[in-house]
């Protein structure tokens, strides 16, 4: 009992955080699209015939951890959908802890609990948690090996590069969109390659790749029985959909639709005052080119496929092609909590501190817009959620079951919404009390 007061004395923000998500996604519907289907049919024929095979007698076009993963989980808990769902749930909420831990190990305590209360309250991360999809088994994958591929770097230690190369391999036999995952680790392991000892060297290459060139060939030069690289050519490449005259607006659309207008402007204001700042911030600007560079290419590519290939796919399913990028735009933005807390203890005119506190309360406002903005529509929408990207083409999720009481489920999530921004700011608060001046015996 002693111990548990003690963990929850220490690590109570995160707690109320993770509590909040579980709240918000457990008291929501749970919704289906034709890629829920697809892929819980594959999940199904691993069930019941030890492969993911679907009506057509052929294997789904995905790599199979996934559907093992929730194989597993219908074996327990019995053969449906909801159960499934229950499974990207918990993956979900999973991924919601290791960005605390990944905002933590990056920019400080801080960031990690509001980059975890912004990304689990968002309904990008929302509606993904409770649809039948593996997206959040590959983001979860691939966030625990960007954890471990940090620790790496800084320990030097090639057991932890081997150990982060098998949860990579899991990642991408999971789906292969965790490759996005590599672009973070690339610019952290150049960007900060003058204070490690890190080398990117042949042995610590080939110990990396290793396990996903193991696991890869067993499967599918193997197990799978069909093309070896079949899989690497997804049908949105090889049977393509095209679209004549897509729209240049998609993406703003389909990104404030799902994550929200004041996520991406918490984002640049937080850029903005590193750069603004860059003499007391120097330390996290290297962090921000992280996060900037790897939504950038991953927009890019996404960009280029569109705009430049007309595929239809990445059109209407940016929410999917995209997901990768919004653990980073939720760290940019909770940046602003660390950022304002060292400019805060640096500033020594009053008059700097005034106007310093005036920007930090403005970026703490954008945060708390966010959370705002996200509750209101996770509470809006009912029946099909729409990602539309123009008035003809529209993507998005279909409601599966309703919840039971909106009306109670609304006031929950507000209350909800409430105890995560007091989660995400208490920490900063204390720290700020501590130290402003004439600010002694406020705080203990």
């Amino acid at each position: 009992m002693v111990k548990l007061r003690a963990i929850f004395a220490v690590h109570y923000p995160i707690i109320g955080i993770l509590l909040g998500s579980l709240l918000i996604t457990s008291c929501m519907a749970f919704y289906t699209n034709w890629d829920a289907q697809l892929e819980y049919e594959a999940a199904t024929g691993v069930f019941t015939q030890g492969f993911p095979y679907l009506s057509t007698g052929l294997m789904i076009n995905q790599p199979p951890l996934g559907f093992y993963t929730a194989a597993l989980v219908f074996g327990v808990l019995g053969l449906s959908y909801l159960n499934g769902v229950w499974l990207a749930t918990a993956f979900g909420l999973g991924s919601v802890f290791l960005l605390y831990v990944l905002g933590s190990l990056l920019y400080g305590r801080k960031t990690g609990l509001a980059a975890a209360a912004l990304f689990g309250m968002v309904p990008w991360h929302a509606y993904l948690s409770r649809i039948f999809l593996i997206d959040n088994q590959y983001l979860f994958f691939g966030l625990l090996f960007l954890i471990l591929g940090i620790l790496a770097v800084r320990r030097n230690s090639q057991k932890w590069v081997l150990g982060a190369g098998v949860v990579f391999a899991g990642a991408f036999l999971t789906k292969l969109y965790a490759v996005f995952m590599l672009i973070p680790m690339f610019l952290i392991i150049y960007l900060f390659k003058k204070e490690t000892a890190f080398r990117l060297d042949l042995k610590s290459c080939l110990l990396f790749v290793l396990p996903s060139l193991v696991l890869q060939a067993v499967w599918f030069g193997g197990f799978a029985n069909q093309n070896f690289f079949g899989v690497y050519f997804n049908s949105d490449f090889t049977h393509p959909e095209l679209v004549a005259d897509p729209v240049l607006s998609f993406l703003p659309i389909i990104f404030v639709n799902s994550a929200g207008l004041f996520l991406f402007l918490g984002g640049f204001f937080s850029l903005a005052l590193g750069v603004i700042y860059r003499k007391r911030l120097a330390r996290f600007l290297r962090l921000d080119a992280v996060c900037l560079g790897t939504i950038g290419v991953i927009i890019g590519i996404d960009v280029f496929l569109v705009l430049g290939l007309h595929l239809t796919v990445p059109y209407v399913s940016v929410f999917k092609y995209n997901y990768s990028a919004l653990p980073f735009l939720c760290l940019l933005a909770a940046s602003l909590t660390d950022k304002g807390s060292v400019l805060i203890m640096s500033m020594d005119q009053k008059k700097d501190r005034l106007i310093v506190r005036g920007l930090v309360a403005v970026g703490l406002a954008m945060l708390f817009a966010s959370l705002i903005e996200s509750t209101l529509f996770l509470n809006r929408w009912r029946g099909f959620v729409s990602f539309g990207v123009d008035s003809v083409t529209y993507y998005g999720l279909f409601v599966f079951s309703e919840a039971v009481n909106h009306s109670l489920v609304e006031v929950l999530n507000f209350g909800v919404m409430v105890l995560v921004a007091l989660c995400m700011v208490l920490p900063f608060l204390v720290t700020v009390l501590r130290r402003t001046p004439n600010s002694v015996g406020l705080v203990d």
